[in-house]
């Protein structure tokens, strides 16, 4: 009795391989045909498919029944994560970001990739169980499986997933849109900035943790709160600034600083040097360096 064909296009001898095995490995050492099964692999040009037929008089047949289904499940969960997802995903972000420029497409396509891999064995593991879960519950009530056509209209639960993939890397993307926006005018806004002291120290003492001392070393009492007037030629806003360093900066507005730091690569140094350019100059933290507050 047949009790399943599952086939797929392929593009290339690897997609092919790569379909006989992971059925072939998951069925390894089972002894399939004691228990009355037999898997039989197929392959016709760019199709390929695989057939589970069994014997209902074998004894075994009945109790080893669900655990064919999992396995199968299983491994074609396996095939379309590894093989299938990715043009899935694409798919998906081609129809969000069809009014997008190529260049901002392919960073959430990066965006995207990242997650993935940050995610981790965890996320896979996620997918793999709702998509097997799914896959199983069509192995038991279709005969014969069209690989391209389940991933189309049957697999909801798992392309809800990937969708909000995509979604959380466009949010990102649109997340830091906004911030490169932001930092763009302060540092418009920095540029024209009438000076109101030549000098200011900025000593980094790790994290977000900094002391700003005039051209004397000597601390400077800063701003409370991190809104900030801009005031340039025809505009006034007020914005917050998340950062309060920067904020400080901005109110105290010096000609020139010079930001005493052991790490320049974090993000808020970089930041800064970003906003303030050529303005501020980079100083190592001497050891022992501290200032009285």
């Amino acid at each position: 009795m047949e009790l399943f064909t599952v086939w797929t296009h392929t593009d290339g001898n690897q997609e092919s391989d790569r379909f006989y095995q992971v059925v072939k490995s998951r069925n390894k050492g089972l002894h399939m045909s004691r228990r009355g099964f037999r898997f039989t692999f197929r392959q016709l040009e760019n199709k390929v498919a695989w057939t589970c037929k069994g014997t209902e008089s074998n004894p075994a047949f009945e109790s080893f029944l669900p655990c064919v289904y999992s396995i199968m499940a299983s491994a074609i969960a396996d095939y379309i994560i590894e093989v299938k997802e990715w043009g899935m995903l694409n798919l998906i972000l081609a129809k969000a970001c069809s009014l997008l420029e190529e260049e901002d497409t392919e960073r959430i396509r990066s965006m995207m990739h990242s997650l993935l891999k940050d995610d981790g064995s965890r996320g896979r593991m996620k997918r793999h169980g709702k998509l097997a879960a799914l896959l199983e519950k069509d192995f038991k009530e279709l005969r014969v499986i069209n690989l391209e056509g389940l991933v189309q209209f049957r697999l909801n639960a798992y392309k809800k997933e990937l969708e909000e993939i995509v979604d959380y890397a466009m949010e990102e993307f649109w997340a830091d849109r906004q911030y490169e926006e932001f930092m763009g005018l302060l540092k418009y806004f920095v540029f024209f900035q009438e000076s109101k002291v030549p000098l200011v120290h900025v000593l980094h003492q790790g994290g977000h943790d900094f002391t700003i001392l005039d051209s004397s070393m000597v601390p400077i009492p800063t701003p409370d709160g991190d809104d900030i007037i801009v005031e340039m030629p025809g505009v006034e806003l007020e914005m917050e600034v998340e950062d309060r360093i920067v904020s400080a900066l901005i109110s105290i507005s010096p000609a020139s600083i010079i930001l005493h730091t052991d790490d320049e690569h974090t993000p808020i140094v970089q930041t800064l040097l970003h906003i303030f350019e050529d303005k501020m100059k980079l100083s190592r933290l001497y050891p022992g360096q501290d200032v009285q507050k």
